[in-house]
């Protein structure tokens, strides 16, 4: 067993490695904004804003959970701002969580044959494989959540508690879903109530709740929550307004629809659209060539479920059940394939389990070997789909284009005496400051402000970074084009859904030098970096 598992622990290192740089095809804004924030801690100790070794971090758009940036700098420091240096914590991360899975199935089933099944289908299944690709911070959740679950099981109170404690400042689903995991252990284990590990709990836990109340910590969920989203509102107000029943407003109000909102994003992460067919619509979290598990799982996922609940198996029963809880209290929460990540380790033992009783069943040869043939099958054409095909399928859901431009810009920009940068196809600064490797001490220095302002520059609406740096679009005067506005010292990073018409790479308008040109996997142009010609 131990050379099975170092094999399925080398392979998942090796598939979640490999062609790190080009698939996903760049590092969208959230890892972008990982890798500088672990930049700025590395090189200044402090956030993009200034804040010293802070406990949630401010981004330029939102507040955000610390560990995963602190936990990136060392792979910063060692390869720089770069998709590996972004990445390559989420790769080990993967294979960590691999086997932990297996020593954690291992001391609660005491079958090796199934720990070992429950990791490989964790290594392999596309929710895990495509999430342990890039800098999601529900991977280190989950690490965590794993370890924090082993430790209390082996009674090692104290190391348990921190580790739960660390969960806290990953992600937002940690604020409901660890609670609940440590009164399921409380429940099944019944331990002797020792105060040590619940005051270093709690010791650990200070920061964060004195952000929850004062700060920005609990900002993020209630945005998101289906107790305060507006849209519950309107829902009620717009079927009042279109029915003629005389009780409409008795069974239409907010409690009645926020309960069924919950309900409906409860039972959806269980439904067969989201695990087998198509999962997450969102193309970052899935792939939409299947589910977040592969069909062939289904008869497996089945079979365990009935396996478990036979031999006892409480903890990943109640873990299952508890799983969707946290992502069903968002508005959109029914398919979210991020919030619902901690679903992941009970399916996996579930799926391991069944193919386990499959394998003992005098129904094996008719049964188990055509589900097996299919399963291989399946992951070959997923991995060949998600290596060769998705990123041209994907490559604007990953914010492509942006590595390109900025690198050139870095080497353009000394010959100019003012950048101009589009900031309306995304938000460039963060990926300017991350591809050019800007000084996090001189952005502390220099920045001000990132909300547009009117006039900033003649005719551009938008921010200024001393000492030369403009962020923005153009305000076109009547009767005036682009390039009637662009001067010769100066560089312009334009967009062509924005900026442009026809093609400039081929065809530039009058008076426009194109310098570079970005385009998308099947050539056609993104962005422009462009000054005058004359």
């Amino acid at each position: 067993m131990g050379t099975v598992l170092s094999l399925i622990l080398g392979l998942s290192l090796f598939i979640r490695g490999f062609g790190i740089s080009a698939v996903p095809p760049e590092l969208f804004g959230d890892e972008i904004d990982v890798g500088y924030q672990a930049y700025s801690l590395l090189k200044t100790g402090r956030d993009i804003y200034g804040q010293i070794l802070p406990v949630y971090i401010h981004s330029l758009s939102e507040w955000r959970a610390p560990l995963l940036m602190y936990y990136t700098v060392p792979s910063i420091a060692a390869f720089g701002n770069t998709e590996i240096g972004v990445r390559a914590p989420e790769i080990v991360l993967g294979a960590l969580g691999v086997l932990i899975l297996y020593l954690s199935t291992l001391l609660t089933t005491k079958s090796k044959t199934i720990s070992i099944l429950a990791s490989l289908m964790m290594c392999i299944i596309p929710w895990h494989f495509q999430y342990s690709r890039a800098a999601f911070e529900v991977v280190l959740l989950l690490d965590l959540l794993l370890m924090a679950n082993l430790l209390f099981i082996k009674k090692w109170h104290s190391l348990s508690a921190t580790f739960f404690a660390l969960t806290f400042y990953t992600y937002s689903t940690a604020a409901v879903f660890t609670p609940l995991l440590i009164l399921i252990l409380f429940l099944l284990y019944k331990p002797k109530i020792n105060l040590r590990p619940i005051l270093l709990f709690l010791f650990i836990l200070i920061p964060f709740v004195s952000q929850m109340i004062f700060g920005k910590a609990g900002e993020r969920f209630s945005t998101v929550s289906v107790f305060s989203h507006p849209r519950i509102t309107e829902e009620s107000v717009e079927i009042r307004a279109a029915s003629k029943s005389p009780v409409e407003k008795y069974l239409t109000n907010r409690p009645f629809l926020i309960l069924r909102r919950i309900m409906d994003n409860y039972l959806s992460a269980f439904s067969t659209e989201f695990l087998f067919v198509r999962g997450d619509p969102t193309i970052r979290h899935n792939t939409n060539f299947t589910g977040q598990l592969l069909p062939a799982m289904a008869i497996p996922l089945v079979a365990g479920i009935y396996l478990l609940a036979k031999k006892r198996q409480y903890l990943w029963l109640l873990w299952l059940v508890a799983a969707p809880i946290p992502s069903s209290l968002t508005y959109d929460g029914g398919y979210h394939a991020t919030r619902l990540f901690v679903l992941i380790p009970p399916l996996c033992v579930a799926i391991g389990a069944g193919f386990r009783l499959i394998g003992q069943s005098r129904f094996r040869l008719i049964l188990g070997l055509p589900v097996i043939l299919l399963l291989c099958l399946q992951v070959l054409q997923f991995f060949n789909y998600y290596y060769y095909r998705y990123p041209e399928n994907s490559w604007r859901w990953w914010h492509m284009g942006y590595k390109q431009a900025m690198t050139s810009l870095a080497k353009l920009e000394p010959s100019f005496s003012r950048i101009y940068i589009n900031n309306t196809y995304e938000p460039s600064l963060i990926r300017f400051l991350f591809y050019t490797n800007y000084s996090p001490a001189k952005f502390h220095k220099n920045f001000t402000l990132d909300q547009p302002q009117p006039d900033v520059a003649p005719n551009y609406f938008g921010f200024f970074l001393p000492p030369k740096y403009y962020f923005g679009a153009f305000s076109l005067p009547p009767n005036k084009s682009l390039p009637d506005l662009i001067t010769r010292d100066s560089l312009y990073l334009v967009s062509q859904r924005d900026d442009a018409w026809g093609n400039w790479q081929k065809n530039p308008p009058g008076g426009v030098n194109v310098l570079d040109t970005v385009t998308n996997p099947f050539g056609d142009p993104i962005l422009y970096l462009i000054t005058r010609s004359q």
